[in-house]
């Protein structure tokens, strides 16, 4: 327990110096600013690595074992978007609430963990590989969703009050860059969702298991989280929304996705 406190207490720092780099300003081209917020970004998800292998081996509680892999999986994507689209980084400081909300939940669940089973049979069938990996890109590509639209929310506020921010206004990207960045990761979503469901309907079958008992609360509500992210962008193709009714929508579409996955499990 020493060594995973230890290795809390690296992610904290680290996270601290990811946070005060996001309020320096990063430019489009490659500079020393961005070459240092990049590595630290790279530093958290190498300790979350560590972090999981750690949970993986010497406390195997299944909570605790997913969530170490669903921040690991958060890290990646986020360092891996980061490197790659400059909008995305201008985000940077929505995520940091974000962040510390995600460590603070794994340090709890990981310290309160006192199931010593050996959990590594869940990654024995290849079709529940699958469908774990899958179900948690896809958590977490509508969860950064839901943070970008939460930020065009933000923006659409501050236009309505005329009000001048300076983190708004010099930090974030446009309202159409943000709604772009937020509408291709619900895309993303659709598609590990998709991938997710028909994995575990496989898996499944190959177990042997009466098909009546696939169709249980934790399918029913991805179901519904994928209709409500196929409408949502139906309806901005078709109709048009407006980025405050994206992120309701979003937020609803996560909340259900959340129970999904963790909230018949807590209550369980």
């Amino acid at each position: 327990m020493n060594l995973y406190i230890s290795i809390e207490a690296i992610s904290l720092l680290s996270f601290i110096l990811f946070s005060l780099l996001c309020f320096t300003r990063i430019e489009n081209n490659f500079d020393i600013n961005k070459a240092v917020y990049l590595f630290s970004l790279a530093f958290l998800a190498i300790i979350g690595m560590f972090h999981y292998i750690f949970v993986l081996n010497f406390i195997s509680n299944k909570l605790a074992v997913i969530t170490s892999l669903l921040i690991l999986i958060i890290f990646c994507i986020y360092f891996i978007f980061s490197v790659f689209s400059y909008q995305f980084i201008r985000l940077r400081v929505f995520f940091i609430p974000f962040f510390l909300f995600v460590l603070i939940s794994r340090f709890l669940i990981g310290i309160s963990s006192n199931d010593n089973k050996d959990l590594t049979q869940l990654f024995d069938n290849k079709f529940l590989v699958l469908h774990i990996i899958t179900s948690l890109f896809s958590y977490s590509f509508i969860t950064i969703s839901l943070v970008i639209s939460f930020c065009t929310y933000t923006q659409y506020s501050y236009i309505k009050k005329m009000k001048y921010n300076k983190i708004i206004n010099d930090f974030l990207p446009s309202i159409y860059e943000s709604e772009v960045l937020a509408i291709k990761f619900l895309y993303l979503t659709i598609i590990f969702l998709i991938i997710s469901l028909l994995s575990g309907f496989y898996y499944f079958i190959e177990t042997n298991i009466e098909l009546i008992y696939f169709f249980n609360e934790k399918v029913v509500f991805s179901l519904i989280t994928l209709f409500l992210t196929i409408l949502i962008i139906l309806l901005r193709k078709l109709r048009g929304l407006s980025g405050q009714m994206v992120f309701k929508m979003v937020l609803l579409s996560y909340l259900l996705i959340s129970f999904s996955y963790f909230g018949i499990k807590l209550l369980g």
